[in-house]
């Protein structure tokens, strides 16, 4: 039979070595954002001595908000309540101490991840005015996160009050320097509504941060063409995140849970535009700023990169002749802004003409009973007719294509070309792609713009809007984009493109594969080798897709070819049964040879367990 909470409270005050009065209720203080650039503690005798207070504060992660929202947050002893709680970074083999006081009334506080790297039971609980201290050996090199909870809840079921209770571990191997300018970015969140029964109710709050901040406050991080940046992320929220780099690839060098952390060996690492971080989760990446101009790193779930509650439209509104009110005001949470800048000696490199366009294409941004993207050819379509998901775009690479954007939507609109390495003023976000004067515009109602692309790598890629995402993406406005090697030629029979999206289905909007909620079976042929092609564009929701025989839903093996368009290392191009959660932006490529005839299924289940299958049936003959 499980203890009562209060019985287990009780336990645990007999226990405490430390035993302090109960602190009084006081009036919650200001936060202050921890952009995780100064280590907390002190080292003394060769041991790290940090310690914490948990306390109830005030949070305003939007900076210019006249109210704040009480939290509770971890503070150094003495210091400011900080979002995230203080950094401990400690060398391998270290000894560390760490005091944890509760100062937050009537709560019992529950702290885990403080014995980084360690297998076991981690969890320390701290009575209301108590002080517990926790000792380790920093033994395992990686990114940690310590977090805390009075809610006794799960790190993947907590969004309350608690939410903000988390800080950055980060054990450094022995004998390497840390890298002064590497970067750690903790996102955190609070989720209260009105109408929901979690407790406390009658309030209505939703933030989502990065270090502390929401867009457009978070920080602008600068860069030089041909540095190298180094970044830690730590997701301390209840939900995942695919987290998506503008322009760019990154190299993913270490992924950890929390607990464990894994350094990739060369031969294993990859590279990735979208990256999945499941609630707890680290990730260590860099990346190299081969162009300047301006970019973004974000989250690609909609509501997560959105306002709210949502802003004024006084605020939102979108003017052609000042775009650079539009990322201010159309976007908030988890975005951060990057700007890359020539070094002295390659001023004016960035201006360099492009060679000409060898192909032209126009893409249509069409409206009916829903939206979408269509390629024209030959003869211009009709002004209603639309294709769920947009057409197929093929280009190729190292040769460079022009594509004209007209935009025949009663509202503005922009593409990004997500995935693609490109110049800055064609990515797509209006007001902030491009450099100095020369920004991406907002493409106006029976207007258009053409944007220009030298792909340096062949794969799979995405197009979609990136203008009122929460309203144009489920209506339809995404489509494929292929490059591929010189000669190669795209062959629908053997290369499967499916794209995971959204439509307005029976007058409303459902989750489809290939525009449909039961796409036409396919007939393939056993001892040919295909290309599976998997894209997600849903809004919000990671999928589940495996690939199964229908006889005893046995998944097949498929093997592994390329992440996000760019093709794996040998070492990690080995078959697996077929079955992965792909994120929201993400795109995985595999080779699939069916060895004999059998009917098999393509099945996406969404994390709703309300949703419907998605289901592509497949006849192999």
């Amino acid at each position: 039979m499980p203890m009562h909470p209060r019985f287990l409270a009780a336990l645990a005050l007999a226990a405490m070595p430390f035993i302090l009065r109960p602190a009084r209720s006081a009036a919650p203080v200001p936060v202050h954002p921890n952009d995780n650039r100064v280590p907390a503690g002190a080292v003394r005798g060769g041991i790290l001595t940090l310690h914490l207070e948990a306390r109830l504060a005030a949070w305003r992660p939007d900076a210019d908000v006249d109210s704040a929202v009480t939290v509770q947050a971890f503070a150094e002893r003495g210091g400011p309540p900080r979002i995230p709680g203080p950094l401990l970074r400690a060398r391998q083999g270290a000894e560390v101490r760490v005091t944890i006081r509760n100062l937050i009334p009537d709560s019992t506080l529950v702290v885990r991840g403080l014995r980084p790297g360690a297998a076991g039971d981690d969890t320390v609980q701290v009575a209301p005015g108590a002080t517990r201290e926790v000792q380790f050996r920093a033994d395992v090199p990686g990114t940690y996160l310590y977090w805390g909870t009075t809610s006794r809840s799960a790190i993947d079921e907590r969004w309350g009050r608690d939410g903000q209770l988390t800080g950055a571990i980060v054990v450094d191997p022995a004998g390497a320097r840390p890298d002064p300018r590497e970067r750690i970015f903790v996102m955190t969140l609070i989720d209260i509504y009105a109408d929901s029964s979690r407790p406390p109710t009658k309030e209505d709050v939703w933030e989502v941060a990065i270090n502390g901040r929401s867009w457009p406050h978070t920080e602008r991080l600068r860069y030089t063409v041909g540095d190298t940046a180094r970044w830690r992320w730590i997701n301390g929220t209840d939900r995942s995140h695919p987290m998506h780099l503008h322009g760019f690839h990154f190299r993913v060098l270490a992924k950890g849970d929390g607990h464990a952390d894994t350094t990739y060996v060369p031969g294993e690492r990859r590279l990735a535009v979208t990256e999945l971080m499941e609630p707890g989760s680290t990730a260590r990446i860099e990346w190299v700023p081969a162009r300047a101009g301006n970019w973004l790193m974000h989250c690609h779930m909609i509501p997560h990169i959105t306002p709210y509650p949502a802003r004024a439209d006084t605020l939102r509104t979108h003017d052609a002749h000042d775009v650079t009110r539009h990322p201010a005001s159309s976007m908030a949470g988890l975005v951060l802004g990057i700007t890359t800048v020539d070094a002295p000696r390659r001023a004016g490199s960035n201006e360099r003409a492009a060679s000409p366009p060898r192909d032209h294409q126009r893409l249509l941004a069409q409206e009916a009973r829903a939206d979408s993207y269509v390629l024209q050819r030959g003869t211009a379509p009709r002004r209603d007719s639309v294709e769920i998901p947009g057409s197929m775009l093929v280009l190729t690479r190292g040769a460079t294509t022009s594509i004209t954007v007209v935009n025949h939507l009663a509202k503005p609109t922009t593409v990004h070309w997500h995935g693609l390495e490109l110049e800055s003023v064609y990515d797509g976000v209006s007001g902030w792609s491009g450099a100095g004067a020369r920004l991406a515009p907002l493409v106006a109602p029976r207007d258009s713009f053409t944007v220009v692309l030298t792909p340096p790598r062949a794969g799979t890629f995405i197009y979609h809007t990136h203008m009122d995402e929460e309203d144009q993406l489920p209506n339809g406005m995404y489509g494929p984009l292929l490059v591929l090697e010189p000669g190669e030629r795209y062959d629908p029979a053997t290369d499967l493109v499916l794209v995971l999206g959204q439509a307005v289905v029976g007058g409303k909007v459902q989750a489809v594969l290939n525009g449909r909620t039961e796409p036409a079976p396919l007939a393939l042929q056993a001892g040919t080798r295909y290309r599976l092609r998997l894209i997600n564009m849903l809004p919000v929701e990671p999928a589940r897709v495996r690939l199964h025989a229908d006889s005893d839903s046995t998944p097949v093996a498929w093997r592994f070819l390329a992440k996000d368009g760019a093709a794996l290392a040998r070492a990690r191009q080995r078959p697996a049964p077929a079955e992965l959660k792909v994120g929201v932006g993400e795109t995985y490529d595999f080779e699939w040879t069916p060895a004999a005839p059998a009917d098999v299924s393509l099945v996406v289940r969404l994390p709703d367990p309300h949703a419907p299958l998605l289901r592509q049936r497949i006849r192999v003959r």
